[in-house]
């Protein structure tokens, strides 16, 4: 019945399956096949998204398994035109401008094997104000059940000298925590852009820094650099506390990062599409390579063949972040 006051009514999805070998003393082999259903129905001014996820690592063959772990990882709805819209419940927050290292950005954890991975959804009061075609205002509200600890957080977005720029602001009471910071991002010659934070929080205060640019080049070659600075992170790889990498506390650890990659952009026509990108640690010296080439064999259908491999001293951040030495994958992915 809900239906019936949409308009139109969109379904997309994808099932993919991703095999990994480890390497180090010994070979292992893990893995898992993920399901991902969107709907998208909306009408004149208002509309609706919900997102299926399914993951199943390889070990497991549990039916009840697979019920129990298909997480709801959309689910909001929107009213409003688009230059006045409220849009709640569980939804993707974009935020900031970088792409790899996101200052701005503290609703995705950073995943610089994969930035485009699909992540869950935040619940959230997301609302949006358009102040003309350049100047807008967004107000998000993470809620909890103690008011204390719910995040608050506002955009102001404009353009300046062809320029996007934004400024935000975010508080959690209970941490006694407040970000603030600004972005820009622009076009001359090279695309650029760049993001600075700052956080005070009850016994430490923080700068967060990236800036980026990119380029294509003749024959579709498309090159991107970023570097990251994180002042909560350490400068002496002694100081390394990687169990807040395995409890999901942090992403890194160390203060600079420079992130590069180089990559043959995708034509309707082209059916292979290189691509190495690296990741270095700047402090320790450690060093991630990821060469990669993607397959699109069918119009809807990729096969992606990549490497992982970690370079750096016993006690680098990059050689302890696993228990092995590299990963080789074949994932193949299907989209509808």
């Amino acid at each position: 019945m809900v239906l019936c006051f949409f308009i139109n009514l969109d379904i997309s999805g994808y099932v993919e399956t991703r095999p990994f070998l480890h390497w180090n003393d010994s070979l292992s082999i893990a893995g898992y096949n993920r399901g991902w259903i969107e709907f998208k129905a909306d009408g004149l001014d208002y509309g609706t998204q919900v997102a299926l996820d399914l993951i199943i690592p390889y070990d497991t063959t549990s039916f009840s398994f697979a019920i129990d772990n298909t997480k709801i990882s959309r689910l909001a709805l929107w009213i409003g035109p688009e230059n006045l819209r409220l849009i709640a419940g569980k939804q993707r927050l974009y935020w900031g401008v970088a792409r790899i290292f996101k200052p701005l950005d503290v609703f995705n954890p950073v995943n610089y094997f994969e930035p485009g991975y699909e992540k869950p959804g935040s619940n959230a009061l997301l609302g949006y104000i358009s102040l003309g075609t350049l100047t807008s205002i967004r107000g998000v509200i993470i809620p909890q059940n103690d008011i204390k600890q719910s995040l608050y957080g506002t955009r102001f977005g404009t353009n300046l000298l062809k320029n996007d720029i934004g400024l935000n602001i975010m508080h959690r009471p209970s941490e006694e925590r407040t970000i603030t910071g600004a972005e820009i991002a622009g076009e001359l010659i090279l695309g650029y852009w760049g993001e600075y934070s700052y956080t005070w929080e009850d016994t430490v205060d923080y700068s967060k820094f990236s800036f980026g640019i990119d380029y294509t080049f003749p024959f579709m070659i498309y090159t991107m650099a970023e570097y990251f600075f994180d002042g909560s992170g350490e400068d002496d790889s002694a100081n390394y506390d990687f169990v807040k990498i395995y409890l999901g506390e942090r992403t890194t650890l160390a203060q600079q990062y420079l992130y590069f990659t180089i990559s043959i952009l995708p034509d309707p026509f082209a059916i292979v599409q290189p691509r190495i990108s690296n990741l270095i640690n700047l402090n320790d010296r450690s060093l991630i390579i990821m060469p990669q080439v993607s397959f699109s064999i069918f119009e809807n259908t990729d096969i992606i063949v990549g490497l992982n491999y970690f370079i750096g001293s016993q006690r680098s951040e990059f050689k302890n972040i696993t228990s092995y030495d590299g990963t080789v994958y074949t994932w193949m992915e299907v989209y509808f």
